[in-house]
């Protein structure tokens, strides 16, 4: 394997099934060191690796070093987009069908309705994050809310895994609890995590609440993505061995639960990934695209990156 100017070159070309995925936690290799028993016990030669980018994992994918990448929805639309609609959506977890973000304000901002943000603080995740950046500011742009009266600061932690530590959510709630903000964008996984912690509220700074008026249409989250050329074998021996996962086996459960899992794998719901693809209509399909904000364009009144 060899990295030329950003491009990769070589190949991981074998037998077995080559999975790419985000290292974005101390469990993944726990959950996909189980995934992978579980294809061995099936008789798939079926192997990982880690990527601390997902831009990286998607050229992976596109260059054939990896068979198959575990995307979140942003390098999910930005694969097909890339191949033109011809990539291939294997299979997603149940969680990540209908997934919610929200709107959260400081009860003291007396914002009560999307005409209310006119002039107000916004915090937002990581500018890279589906659900604490991309789809909610999409969501108000499709309102008419007046960005260009916002003063608007992105938390860039973790940039290039999407948002998938939550490490810009966590910020945006501290921040909007210390008064800096009036509103910002949280998922509604880590508003319930933080209210059931006492993390939120509870005395903990302002009181917080969800804007309930604001309806951020729900989406779905990470897929398993493939080139139409994937082998045919591959392809059909990932998606058998991983739908024969079984929650009510104890050995199956467990590597399940930590992926998040309620209850199965699921096939794809491609409905879900139509509010990102209308949030990068005009983003061009390249290697390693740049922020969709940027100092030198964006609607915003104002900008920050903290």
């Amino acid at each position: 394997m060899g990295v030329t100017g950003g491009k990769m070159e070589g190949s991981m070309s074998s037998k077995a099934i080559m999975l790419g995925c985000i290292d974005y936690s101390d469990q993944i290799r726990s959950i996909w060191g189980g995934v992978k028993d579980h294809y061995v016990k099936a008789g798939v030669d079926f192997d990982f690796v880690l990527f601390t980018s997902y831009d990286r994992q998607v050229e992976a994918l596109l260059s054939g070093f990896i068979d198959i990448a575990w995307n979140g929805p942003l390098a999910h639309v930005r694969t097909q987009k890339r191949t033109e609609g011809t990539s291939l959506s294997l299979g997603m977890r149940d969680v990540d069908c209908g997934f919610v973000t929200n709107l959260i304000v400081r009860k003291g901002a007396n914002i009560k309705a999307l005409d209310d943000l006119k002039g107000k603080r916004l915090a937002a995740g990581t500018r890279d994050s589906p659900q604490a950046c991309i789809l909610p500011m999409q969501y108000l742009k499709s309102q008419n809310v007046p960005l260009d009266s916002m003063a608007v600061t992105f938390f860039d932690r973790d940039v290039g895994k999407h948002g998938d530590t939550a490490l810009g959510e966590i910020e945006v709630m501290n921040e909007l609890a210390k008064g800096k903000f009036d509103i910002g964008f949280v998922s509604d996984m880590m508003w319930q995590r933080a209210l059931a912690s006492g993390d939120v509220n509870g005395g903990k700074g302002e009181e917080l609440e969800v804007l309930t008026v604001a309806k951020v249409p729900p989406f779905s989250h990470c897929q398993f993505d493939a080139l139409s050329t994937i082998d045919t074998t591959k392809k059909d021996d990932f998606e058998r061995v991983l739908f024969q996962m079984d929650y009510s086996k104890e050995a199956d459960r467990r590597i399940m639960q930590l992926e998040g899992i309620r209850k199965e794998w699921v096939r794809a719901d491609e409905a879900g990934y139509q509010t990102m693809k209308d949030a990068l209509a005009l983003e061009p399909a390249v290697p390693f695209p740049p922020p969709i904000y940027r100092d030198e364009e964006h609607p915003f009144k104002e900008l920050k990156v903290a």
